[in-house]
């Protein structure tokens, strides 16, 4: 075994644990906040009254004048249903909402103009920019990706101590960041299975039959983007 090289059991176990957090993400409701949130936002900006669409999302008061405020606003959202669970919330769901915080960001930040400083306009025009079905599989497949990742590295900081030194996963901590990007790279691309399905589902449910996505759509929906890329993510450890 050489350092940065993960054993055979720490694969099958980093694959156990974003199998199963998927599974167990299903009944958090602030995991499918995060998500319903990701196609609402957009939605939101594209419509007459930017703000006003905001409030009926739970994000009353937000002023999007820039990403921070975008950025904000969904993140007081998760907050609510957060508070809302009182001791029911998990970490799955904190999880989540860095998650969705994280996507959201990325692909608000990659459209804006990058020559001047971003204008309310701007702002508004880039996240209503999000609303395709192309640009909503590429926003779920981050998110996906990024929750898995999150959740194997909250295990893997668990159990550091186990893994750097002689003989173990990694030698050294530059080893280990080398690990780090395996694993990224690893839900990335675990995670890209199910962006063709995002893109037909929005398609189908919102562009060609009109329905208003609901959190019950988006659980639904998560469901079926769960087990693809649970299936993924086994033959990918070498799983029959």
């Amino acid at each position: 075994m050489t350092g940065g090289t993960p054993t055979k059991d720490l694969v099958d176990q980093v694959t156990a644990v974003g199998r199963d957090a998927l599974q167990l993400a299903l009944k958090d409701p602030v995991f499918i906040e995060a998500l319903w949130l990701l196609i609402r936002v957009p939605q939101a900006a594209a419509s007459k009254d930017f703000q006003a669409s905001l409030a009926e999302l739970g994000m009353a008061g937000v002023t999007p004048t820039s990403l921070t405020d975008v950025l904000v606003g969904y993140d007081r959202a998760i907050e609510k249903v957060q508070r809302g669970l009182h001791a029911g919330a998990t970490d799955l769901g904190e999880i989540a909402r860095r998650a969705g915080l994280s996507a959201l960001g990325e692909a608000v930040r990659d459209a804006l103009p990058t020559l001047w400083v971003p204008t309310a306009i701007d702002v508004r025009t880039s996240v209503a920019a999000l609303k395709g079905t192309e640009q909503f599989a590429a926003l779920a497949h981050r998110f996906y990706a990024e929750f898995v990742d999150r959740v194997i590295h909250y295990y893997v900081d668990r159990n550091l101590h186990n893994m750097v030194g002689a003989g173990r996963v990694a030698r050294s901590v530059h080893d280990l960041r080398a690990f780090n990007g395996s694993i990224r790279r690893h839900c990335d691309e675990a995670a890209l299975i199910m962006r063709a399905f995002a893109k037909d589902w929005l398609g189908k449910n919102h562009y060609r039959d009109g329905k208003q996505i609901s959190k019950n759509d988006v659980r639904r929906f998560s469901g079926h983007a769960v087990e693809k890329i649970r299936i993924e993510l086994d033959m990918r450890k070498g799983a029959p």
